[in-house]
């Protein structure tokens, strides 16, 4: 099977599903094989994960690799919160506008695509508080 030049490629929902099916020396061994030297591996934190969790991390960096056509690996705080929701835990992510944090999400979408989610993003909300905090005069407060 070859790997797919393009999103629209047909054969992509193929890979994603190959790839959610590899034990964890296959994700290794997949990883190895496929995934090139200038987008690295958080291997430092795959090595300190118990088996469970590294499958899900690596299984996440394996998928998101295929799903950006070949341009981009999760990381390691995307694996943490991805892996922490996958086991039950409460997350909270807490970083700048553009650092990835909807990433998250996606990967989970990615890891089990036969489950809903839902994202509550109070961004209007949030809105009218900065510009409350901003200027606080010409809002009357």
């Amino acid at each position: 099977m070859n790997n797919p030049d393009t999103l629209t490629n047909p054969i992509l929902s193929q890979w994603l599903e190959f790839a959610r099916q590899l034990s964890l020396p296959d994700l290794e061994a997949f990883a190895r094989a496929n995934i090139p030297a200038n987008l690295p591996l958080p291997a430092t934190y795959l090595n300190s994960l118990d088996n469970d969790y590294k499958t899900i991390a690596l299984r996440a960096c394996i998928l998101v690799f295929i799903a950006s056509n070949k341009r981009m690996i999760p990381r390691q705080y995307q694996l943490e919160a991805s892996n922490a929701t996958a086991h039950g835990l409460d997350c909270t992510i807490d970083s700048g506008t553009g650092s990835g944090k909807t990433l998250c999400q996606i990967i989970l979408n990615l890891l089990y695509p036969n489950t809903t989610s839902i994202t509550i993003s109070p961004l209007k909300r949030l809105q009218i508080l900065q510009v409350r905090i901003t200027f606080p005069l010409a809002c009357g407060f």
